[in-house]
């Protein structure tokens, strides 16, 4: 009786029992979502709407400008926007508030109709823009965006930015002119596919957190453990 050879065949089993749990573990954790949740586009100009951050607590807003014919990069300019602020902005738009408030400055009738919603002001701060040598002159980076009616498309979303100083409560707000300016019109159902997306996505992201127990609270004595140590 060939007990080496059975042997064999059990560890061979074990393996693959083994490499069939790592998998199932793998697929429940929680990864950085590489893919595009949502964009608007021009002829030279896009906002991609990216969940890389979601792990963080952020949502990523990446503003390029390219040229038309060659298709190079331009400018681009990255504005980061926490989940709950980045939930309540979808809420202003599916629930109307925003387009009420753009279709009530559009009736104005000025020429450029003023932004109607901003997103909270951020960028970055003196010392990181120093340790990163992003500018020579000692200053923060603002960067924030808005949108406003447009003259011919229903939205123009508009990202800017410049020199900015970090204020005590955490944001930096803009000094001066802005250095970079994007722009990037779009319809109303744009808008809104965007808003509905990138609500559902980070509904998911939560869903997916509490069913992985990403926000099980650890016992008392092991948090004092994890102290000590």
């Amino acid at each position: 009786m060939d007990l080496g050879g059975k042997d064999n065949n059990m560890e061979k089993a074990f393996q693959r029992l083994a490499r069939g749990i790592k998998m199932i573990l793998d697929a429940m954790k929680i990864k950085p979502i590489d893919n595009v949740i949502a964009e608007l586009n021009t002829q030279n100009t896009f906002v991609k709407v990216k969940g890389n951050s979601f792990h963080i607590g952020k949502t990523l807003f990446s503003f390029v400008e390219f040229d038309a014919h060659t298709k190079k990069l331009q400018k681009s300019v990255d504005c980061y926007m926490g989940l709950e602020e980045s939930l309540i902005f979808c809420q202003d738009v599916l629930s109307g508030k925003l387009p009420k408030m753009a279709a009530k400055e559009k009736a104005k009738g000025e020429q450029y109709p003023k932004a109607v919603w901003h997103s909270p002001l951020g960028g970055v701060n003196e010392q990181k823009a120093k340790e990163r040598n992003l500018r020579s002159d000692g200053k923060a980076i603002s960067r924030c965006f808005n949108i406003a009616p447009g003259a011919k498309a229903d939205f123009v979303v508009t990202v800017t930015q410049g020199a900015g100083k970090s204020q005590p409560n955490g944001i930096i707000t803009p000094e001066g002119k802005p250095e970079v300016t994007i722009r990037v019109a779009c319809s109303a159902d744009n808008l809104k596919g965007l808003a509905l997306s990138l609500k559902a996505h980070i509904e998911a992201y939560f869903a997916a957190c509490y069913a992985t127990n990403g926000y099980a609270r650890q016992p008392k004595d092991n948090r004092q453990e994890q102290k000590a140590s």
